[in-house]
């Protein structure tokens, strides 16, 4: 079986993103990621809202979290990516 998962390209490699959050006004709003089972389901439910949050806070400085690391990275105005979908298999 496979699963799609969200990457960033992040210190010269694509890594797994676990999350992707923005500080406004003593808030932070968080998009947290799950691996999926098919693209278009991935799609949907992750890369649509993903685009639009990262183009209504394009001025905001925007942390992504990589999966299973302990540092987050922190990109510019609007900086954050590239990120692409990726299907792996399960073993």
């Amino acid at each position: 079986m496979s699963h799609v998962r969200l990457e960033a390209w992040i210190g010269g490699e694509w890594l797994e993103v676990d999350a992707v959050s923005v500080s406004v006004m003593d808030s932070a709003l968080t998009l947290s990621f799950e691996r999926q089972k098919s693209e278009s389901g991935y799609r949907s439910l992750i890369w649509e809202p993903l685009e639009r949050f990262l183009r209504e806070y394009r001025e905001e400085p925007v942390v992504v979290v990589p999966l299973g690391r302990s540092l987050p990275v922190m990109f510019g105005p609007g900086a954050a990516g590239p990120f692409r979908l990726s299907e792996i298999s399960d073993s």
